[in-house]
């Protein structure tokens, strides 16, 4: 190569840097959009990163020291940049509803054999993500508070679930999968309630539009979105797990989005408000038990394919910004809709 060429090859490849963005910019990205599709609406978040800040200013000692700064800007406790926040040119992307060590190990291993992977990004949170997941939950006591439950009872459900759920992720080796991507020298980041929330509203704006009648209806209408298709293809599809197929769907209310599923005696105060079939991801069979207990119909759309669902609309969303090229492991199945 002669020294010309060599400076036209570094000239477009410049160029070319200019439109590839930066991990904090798609993460900064996905923010936004998550904090647009968030079922308590963009005052309400608004309301909380005031508090947040507000909190954060009172606090003293070690307390502001370890305080994630993050939180001040960013509603999403499980949805961050875990390793490689300089990085920059982020051209292609490895996606994955779950990503560990060993995921981190096939994606170099694939960049051996010629792949081009710059970041990855993974659904479920890990690292200090996942440390803090039980910090997105009190979005479920609006959601339920929307769905007709009294805001104390709402409170009542959720509070303790939260505190269940911080002991029990306390003692997890948080760090595993974050030293791997450092070791490898992955860019990682996590997209969890950014996504979560973006399949919430879709599914609820779509069932508002169809109004399915029975439950088998609204099975039906799921049966159409090509993520749970896929899933089916798996045997994965959308599932009835109590009720009947005739059974009138009545009010429906969804379980996608608020960090993970809340104790069975939500269901107790959700027959009362009223409430007829709930829409999950999935469901534990206490809860589905419970449901049934209480006559509510619960249909299961599925887990890796509501997470696809979800991972897509904003990957569609950084796609038309960013024209990233994806690469689909760990049960992610990319679906373009732009």
């Amino acid at each position: 190569m002669t020294g010309d060429t060599r400076k036209i090859y570094t000239q477009i490849y410049i160029l070319l840097s200019d439109f590839m963005p930066s991990l904090k910019e798609i993460y900064e990205f996905s923010i936004k959009e998550g904090v647009k599709e968030d079922p308590r609406g963009e005052e309400e978040i608004k309301r909380l990163l005031v508090e947040a800040k507000e909190r954060y200013s009172e606090l003293k000692g070690y307390q502001k020291e370890y305080f994630d700064r993050e939180r001040l800007q960013n509603p999403f406790a499980d949805s961050l940049i875990l390793n490689g926040e300089d990085a920059k040119n982020i051209e292609a992307v490895a996606v994955g509803i779950d990503i560990e060590s060993q995921e981190m190990l096939l994606v170099d291993r694939l960049k051996q054999k010629g792949t081009k992977i710059d970041a990855i990004i993974t659904h479920h949170p890990e690292g200090r993500a996942l440390a803090a997941l039980h910090q997105v939950m009190d979005m479920q006591i609006r959601i339920l508070h929307k769905a007709g439950v009294p805001i104390s009872q709402a409170e009542a459900v959720v509070r303790p679930r939260v505190d269940e759920v911080r002991r029990g992720l306390h003692p997890f080796n948080h760090t595993r999968a974050i030293d791997a991507a450092r070791l490898l020298g992955i860019p990682f980041m996590s997209m969890h309630t950014v996504a979560d929330n973006h399949v919430h509203m879709f599914l609820q704006k779509l069932l508002e539009k169809e109004k399915p009648r029975t439950i088998k209806n609204l099975v039906d209408i799921l049966y159409k979105i090509p993520e749970y298709q896929w899933a089916a293809s798996h045997g994965m599809g959308p599932t009835i797990f109590t009720g009947s197929p005739e059974n009138e769907c009545g009010k429906i209310t969804f379980d996608m989005t608020g960090g993970t599923e809340l104790d069975k005696s939500r269901m107790k105060v959700m027959a009362e408000s009223g409430i007829n079939t709930i829409v999950a991801m999935h469901m534990s069979k206490d809860q589905y038990e419970e449901a049934k207990s209480h006559n509510i119909n619960v249909v299961a759309a599925g887990h890796m394919s509501s997470d696809s669902l979800g991972m897509n609309l904003v990957l569609d969303k950084l796609d038309k910004k960013f024209k990233l090229k994806i690469v689909e492991i760990s049960g992610f199945k990319r679906v373009k809709r732009n």
